[in-house]
């Protein structure tokens, strides 16, 4: 299964595709969930692959929500994250903004960076970085789900 968290008006219209929004607001949104609240509304190790473009910013705990795609995701299932970088205009005109993120925002939770070696305690979820690149006015993390930290 393939989940699209917070999909506004960019669906990911293939089979086996779960559009997720906030609100019911088009035909295509499958689940209209409040990521806010926990659980999320998938089973654990239920998805092969989960993209959250533009969502991460707008939520109020970050690591209980990378915590819960993590937990949500098959051993070795794919996260593709997408928030705009704390440099630009675009981080900080949207009013719903909540986070500011940068290139080593996620490195506390990848396996084998410096920040996970001395932070790392913040969460025992584990990542493995496939690809971490600033596209524009955003960050696009590709990120591997990996053992639990012990």
């Amino acid at each position: 299964m393939i989940l699209n968290l917070g999909c506004g008006r960019r669906p990911i219209l293939l089979d086996d595709t779960i559009n997720h929004d906030l609100h019911k607001h088009a035909d295509y949104v499958d689940v209209a969930h409040d990521l806010d609240e926990y659980p999320w509304p998938w089973g654990d190790e239920t998805a092969d692959t989960i993209y959250a473009k533009d969502v991460l910013e707008h939520l109020n705990n970050l690591v209980k929500s990378l915590e819960e795609c993590w937990r949500i995701l098959i051993p070795g299932g794919m996260l593709y994250l997408s928030v705009p970088h704390w440099n630009f205009d675009v981080s900080h005109r949207d009013p719903t903004h909540k986070w500011f993120l940068t290139m080593k925002s996620m490195d506390y939770f990848i396996r084998g960076t410096s920040l996970e070696r001395d932070f790392g305690y913040y969460s025992p979820m584990r990542w493995i970085l496939h690809k971490g690149e600033v596209v524009g006015s955003d960050i696009r993390w590709a990120m591997e789900k990996d053992e639990p930290s012990t």
